[in-house]
C-alpha cells in the first residue's frame, strides 16, 4: 500500500521507445511488434545518429495508414526501425522481469526532451512543446528568467508545502532540473537538495543511503555526456552514447538502493523521457491537457501550435520495489488505463498527502501508487546483472568533436538549453560573488545591446555550437573551482 512507501526515487534516462528497448526482450507478456512493420533487432552499442525528434519530426513519425508508419517513411529509417535484441540491455530486462513492468506509459508529449522533462516535475511544460532556443534568444536583465517556471509551480515545492523533503542526484555537471525557477541558488550554493552521485573516488549516493537516509523523493540524473560533444561518453543512453554505459549507471542505482536500509520501504522508477525517434507500434492515445497558462510557448526556438491533447510515443517504465508483484506489466494490474510522466507526482501526492494537484493532466492520468499492494515486502534481485561491455568511446569522441566543430546543427537543441543552465549559474556566481561573469570575456555570448547586467549583455546574434560548449565548460570549471 502506499502507506508502506516512505523514500520515492526516480531515475529518468534519455530519448528510447519501449519496442526498442524492450520489444525483442523476451520479458514475460511482452510481444514484439510485427514483422510488417519491418522492426529487426539489430541496434548496437550506440547509434550512428541521433534519430530527428523535435516535435515536427515526431508528427511525421507518427502518421500514416496505421498511425506509427511515418517512421519506415524517413531517411534515417534503418536508425529509428532498429531495435535491441535479447542480449542488449541485459540490466533493464532483468529488472522489468523482477518487478513491475509499465507497458502503458507514454511520453507527455509528441516532442523533445525539454517538455517532456518538465511534465515529470510540473504535470505541464507550460505550452512549452519544443526544445528551447539558447541563451542567444534571450533578454531579460534576471536570474529567473533564464530558468522555466510554471503556473502552479513543481511538485518541489509542492513537497515543501507539505513539510517533505527531496533531493536531486546528478552524475552530470549540469542537471536539466536547473533549468526550473528556483533551482539555481540551492545548486550554487550546495544545499541539501543537490549533490553529486559519485565524484572523485566518492560514492556520495551509497554512502548517503547507509546513513540514516530521511529523504522523502529523489530525483536522479544520469551523465550527459554534454562536455565530450554529441553525447558520446555520456550514461544516460542518448543515441550517440552507448547503451552499455547507461546500463552500468542503472545498476549502479539499483544495487546502491537495493543493499541499503530503504528498501523495504521503497519505490524506484526507472523512465526514459521521451522515445528519441526511435519506432513503438502503438499510437499515442488522446489525454487531457495539462489546462494551465503557456508561459513558455515562446520559449521554443520553433515554437509549435500544440494542445497537450495527445500523448507522445511510447516509453519503457520500470517501477522496483519489494511491494509490488514480480513479474507484472502495467497493462495488468491497470487494465484500460494509460500513464505519461504526471503519474510521478499523482504517486508522489498519494504517497505522502500533498494535496491537490498541479494541473488537469496530474489529475485524469493519476497514480501508481496502488501497484506497491505487498503487506510483507518481498524478495528481490540482490544485485543487476553485469552489462554488457560498452563499445570504444574514444574513437566515437573524436568524430562526435569533429561533427559538432564542422556542423553547428548537431545536438544544437540540447547545446542551447544547457547554455540556458550555464549562464543561469555563471550569473549567479556572479552575482554571489561579486565578480565578472565568465559571459564577459566570451564575446560569442555578448551584444551591445540587452544588458543583463553591469558589464555584459547577451548575444541576439547566431553562435557556433563549438564555441557555446567551450562557454559551457568554462563555467563548469569555475562551479567546480570556485569564485
Amino acid at each position: 500500500m502506499s502507506s508502506d512507501i516512505k523514500h520515492v526515487f526516480v531515475l529518468m534516462m534519455e530519448n528510447r521507445s519501449f519496442d526498442h528497448l524492450l520489444g525483442f526482450s523476451g520479458v514475460s507478456g511482452v510481444q514484439p511488434p510485427a514483422p510488417s512493420w519491418g522492426v529487426t533487432p539489430t541496434a548496437g552499442d550506440r547509434a550512428p545518429i541521433d534519430p530527428p525528434h523535435e516535435f515536427e519530426n515526431v508528427q511525421l513519425q507518427m502518421a500514416g495508414s496505421p498511425p506509427m508508419s511515418g517512421f519506415a517513411r524517413q531517411s534515417y529509417a534503418n536508425v529509428s526501425l532498429s531495435a535491441c535484441g535479447s542480449t542488449s540491455v541485459p540490466v533493464l530486462q532483468a529488472l522489468a522481469q523482477d518487478n513491475l513492468l509499465f507497458d502503458n506509459w507514454y511520453s507527455s508529449m509528441p516532442g523533445p526532451t525539454w517538455p517532456n522533462r518538465f511534465f515529470v516535475h510540473a504535470a505541464s511544460s507550460g505550452g512549452l512543446d519544443n526544445s528551447p532556443s539558447g541563451i542567444t534568444s534571450v533578454a531579460s536583465a534576471t536570474i529567473d528568467a533564464l530558468s522555466f517556471d510554471f503556473e502552479h509551480g513543481t511538485v518541489f515545492q509542492q513537497l515543501e508545502r507539505a513539510g517533505k523533503t527531496w533531493r536531486v542526484y546528478h552524475d552530470d555537471l549540469f542537471p536539466q532540473v536547473l533549468a526550473i525557477k528556483h533551482m539555481i541558488d540551492p545548486f550554487r550554493l550546495n544545499t541539501a537538495h543537490f549533490s553529486w552521485t559519485r565524484l572523485g573516488g566518492h560514492d556520495f549516493f551509497s554512502r548517503d543511503l547507509n546513513a540514516g537516509y530521511s529523504v522523502d523523493y529523489t530525483f536522479v540524473e544520469p551523465n550527459y555526456g554534454l562536455a565530450s560533444a554529441n553525447m558520446a561518453r555520456g550514461s544516460s543512453q542518448h543515441p550517440t552514447g552507448s547503451l552499455a554505459a547507461g546500463e552500468a549507471f542503472i545498476k549502479y542505482i539499483y544495487d546502491a538502493i537495493r543493499n541499503s536500509p530503504v528498501w523495504p520501504n521503497c519505490l524506484l522508477l526507472i523512465a526514459y523521457d521521451e522515445h528519441g525517434g526511435f519506432f513503438d507500434h502503438l499510437a499515442p492515445p488522446p489525454v487531457v491537457p495539462p489546462g494551465d497558462d503557456a508561459r513558455n510557448h515562446q520559449r521554443a526556438q520553433h515554437p509549435m501550435s500544440f494542445g497537450f491533447d495527445r500523448l507522445g510515443v511510447r516509453v519503457p517504465v520500470v517501477a522496483i520495489s519489494p511491494r509490488v508483484p514480480a513479474g507484472a506489466l502495467g497493462s495488468q494490474l491497470f487494465p484500460g488505463k494509460v500513464f505519461d510522466h504526471s503519474a510521478v507526482i499523482a504517486t508522489l501526492r498519494d504517497c505522502f498527502d500533498l494535496g491537490r494537484p498541479l494541473t488537469h493532466r496530474d489529475a485524469a492520468i493519476g497514480s501508481i501508487a496502488s501497484a506497491c499492494s505487498l503487506v510483507n515486502p518481498r524478495h528481490a534481485l540482490a544485485s543487476a546483472p553485469t552489462p554488457r561491455q560498452p563499445a570504444d568511446l574514444r574513437l566515437a569522441a573524436v568524430s562526435g568533436e569533429e561533427r559538432l566543430t564542422e556542423n553547428p546543427e548537431v545536438a544544437s537543441h540540447t547545446l542551447e538549453g544547457f547554455g540556458r543552465i550555464a549562464m543561469s549559474v555563471d550569473l549567479a556566481i556572479a552575482r554571489a560573488h561579486k565578480t565578472a561573469p565568465l559571459a564577459a570575456v566570451h564575446p560569442l555570448v555578448l551584444t551591445p545591446k540587452a544588458e543583463v547586467a553591469p558589464g555584459f549583455s547577451l548575444a541576439a546574434g547566431p553562435m557556433r555550437a563549438a564555441q557555446l560548449l567551450d562557454y559551457i565548460k568554462a563555467v563548469a570549471q569555475r562551479r567546480q573551482a570556485g569564485p
